[in-house]
């Protein structure tokens, strides 16, 4: 199992950037902006990276490269590994966290990995139609798992994991006891 992303210094977030064959390590500055809305600015096609470390998601102890910094094309990441909760969180939050907020458990198939966790909605909203149809480019599952379908031993975890919408290709919510209706 690989280690958690972690956040290193203020001003930046780190994660693990996942595309179907590379894992890219490295951080994001911030600027002011959540990486969040960072990935879901229609205007970019790339995100900025600092402090950069690529590898093949096959063989992650092998490094492809280092460098001080380099751009990523945002509609290649399937994933975005963050170990905090909240370094997935936009600048309005209240989009995903709130006083009347309940957890909906789901599992997803994105660029060849089962995610496992949570989204986080106020109670009426309809997830399987936020997924489909919210204009947002990547969205945020809380306490969540991604393994990797053809290596199962290569795990990434996180506080949240960012996903591209458009490379879901699976999305499935679990049934619980707090948002299942009466038989």
């Amino acid at each position: 199992m690989l280690p958690k992303a972690t956040s290193t210094h203020q001003g930046y977030v780190s994660g693990e950037f996942l595309t179907r064959t590379f894992r890219i390590s490295g951080e994001v500055p911030l600027r002011g902006e959540p990486l969040l809305d960072q990935l879901n600015d229609h205007n970019a096609l790339f995100i900025t990276l600092e402090r950069m470390f690529i590898s093949p998601l096959l063989d992650p102890a092998v490094l492809s490269g280092h460098f001080q910094a380099g751009e990523v094309r945002k509609d290649v990441l399937g994933l975005v590994v963050l170990s905090q909760q909240r370094d997935g969180l936009p600048a309005r939050e209240g989009r995903y966290v709130g006083r009347d907020y309940i957890e909906h458990g789901v599992m997803l198939v994105v660029a060849g990995f089962e995610v496992r966790g949570v989204i986080t909605m106020h109670r009426t909203v309809n997830i399987p139609h936020f997924v489909r149809t919210t204009p947002e480019r990547f969205i945020p599952i809380f306490n969540a798992t991604a393994t990797y379908a053809t290596k199962r031993d290569v795990i990434f975890q996180g506080g949240a994991i960012l996903v591209n919408r458009a490379w879901i290709e699976v999305f499935a919510m679990q049934a619980s006891a707090s948002n299942a209706k009466p038989a």
